[in-house]
């Protein structure tokens, strides 16, 4: 069950690199209100219902907070631009900073999931 919770995290996670782009170019319409806190999304619920404990020996464990934080944190940074900001190097880099704290993120969860198989957890 934990390499499915990972797994879903990578994908969910995945999955706003797209909608932000698609954002940032005109073809998807988002809010903030969009985006729960990262305390609330379906992998915050997780994370701290029982993910932290179950995740207390994976090594990284101490960063994984974080990231997710800063990547809602960005989420919400990016969605707030101005629409005339959108496609400017504003943008763009603004973008780029989301997607690196992304990859961080997915990084660090792609690790946990290969601990978690070799756990046979």
């Amino acid at each position: 069950m934990l390499v499915m919770d990972l797994h879903m995290a990578i994908i969910a996670h995945l999955n706003w690199k797209s909608k932000l782009s698609d954002f940032l170019h005109g073809v998807e319409e988002l809010s903030t209100s969009d985006v729960p806190d990262h305390t609330k999304c379906d992998f915050g619920k997780w994370l701290y219902g029982t993910g932290l404990e179950d995740l207390s020996s994976f090594s990284g464990i101490n960063s994984l907070e974080a990231f997710h934080k800063e990547v809602h944190e960005s989420i919400n940074g990016l969605i707030a631009l101005p629409k005339e900001k959108r496609r400017t190097d504003e943008g763009k880099r603004a973008l780029e900073k989301f997607r690196g704290k992304c990859d961080q993120l997915v990084s660090l969860l792609q690790n946990m999931e290969v601990e978690a198989k070799k756990m046979d957890v």
